[in-house]
């Protein structure tokens, strides 16, 4: 009972818990769909159930700038300098990502060709230095940073453009490890469809599964589009809402029909004839070329 209960009202203190009552019974039924939706945000970590990928509104806390709210983690840029990824709740699933990039990111050293961590030692968060000028540019470079990782024993496991950045002095580094896997530690995923090598799911990734997507990756950069794309156009919605649920599933849907790994286990891949070095390209693809070391010796 507070004090200002027992001073103004002494003589309602044996009947207080009965009115009290009544009054929670009273307004039980209007504040019940609230106690359910809030109940259903905490259970999917602040998102209505079904959420999968949402760009959020820009909002400001003290020096930080929420920027995306991704399946698992946000990410927010701290000074203009720092993108930190948290991750969404303490819940297992949302944790792992989290504890295993960091982990990624201890047992590489600095380097030229690696994304620069500055929250070295924590396990809870990713603070990485922002590399204003954005995704990949040169994949000699981008085929050494790969190199590098593969030289720890670590398969990245979702390679795509989006993980490759460009930093003050126009040099590529490879980040975002939130998948990978290292010795004794199984990857947490895959690569996307249009990337994926044909392989046994029950079984590690491996130097060959990392180059395979690779060779996407670089076909990507030259063409400005993902293989395939003619068989899953864009459409409009698709640009229009990008983060919009039923617009990812969409396109999801879209994707598997063009069925990839069929196309993969028959040797079917795009024409790479035209591009520059598309020999090295379609070696990656095939299974020539084994390694990023080795693509970036045959340059």
């Amino acid at each position: 009972m507070n004090i200002v209960t027992r001073i103004f009202f002494p003589g309602v203190l044996p009947m207080w818990p009965w009115i009290w009552q009544a009054v929670l019974d009273i307004w039980r039924p209007i504040f019940w769909p609230f106690q359910w939706l809030m109940h259903g945000l905490t259970a999917t970590g602040g998102h209505p159930p079904g959420h999968e990928e949402v760009h959020a509104e820009p909002s400001h806390t003290d020096n930080q700038k929420l920027l995306i709210i991704g399946i698992f983690a946000e990410f927010y840029l701290v000074d203009g300098t720092i993108i930190k990824k948290a991750p969404r709740s303490e819940s297992e699933e949302n944790l792992q990502p989290i504890i295993r990039e960091a982990t990624i990111y201890n047992l590489l050293n600095d380097h030229l060709r690696i994304a620069q961590r500055t929250s070295r030692g924590r396990m809870d968060y990713i603070d990485i230095k922002y590399y204003s000028h954005g995704d990949i540019l040169s994949f000699c470079q981008r085929n050494e940073a790969m190199a590098v990782i593969h030289s720890y024993d670590i398969i990245h496991s979702d390679l795509a453009l989006r993980q490759f950045f460009v930093d003050d002095d126009f040099n590529v580094r490879l980040g975002d490890f939130n998948s990978s896997q290292y010795s004794g530690h199984p990857a947490l995923g895959y690569e996307k469809a249009t990337n994926y090598l044909p392989r046994d799911y029950e079984l590690p990734n491996t130097l060959l599964s990392d180059s395979f997507a690779s060779g996407f990756t670089i076909s990507a950069l030259l063409t400005g589009k993902p293989p395939y794309s003619n068989l899953y156009p864009v459409e409009s919605g698709d640009t229009a809402q990008p983060s919009d649920p039923d617009v990812i599933r969409a396109r999801f849907q879209r994707e598997q029909l063009a069925n990839f790994e069929q196309r993969y286990k028959n040797h079917e891949y795009p024409d790479v004839s035209h591009l520059f070095r598309g020999d090295i390209i379609l070696g990656l693809w095939n299974g020539t070329i084994t390694s990023a070391a080795e693509a970036l010796t045959s340059y």
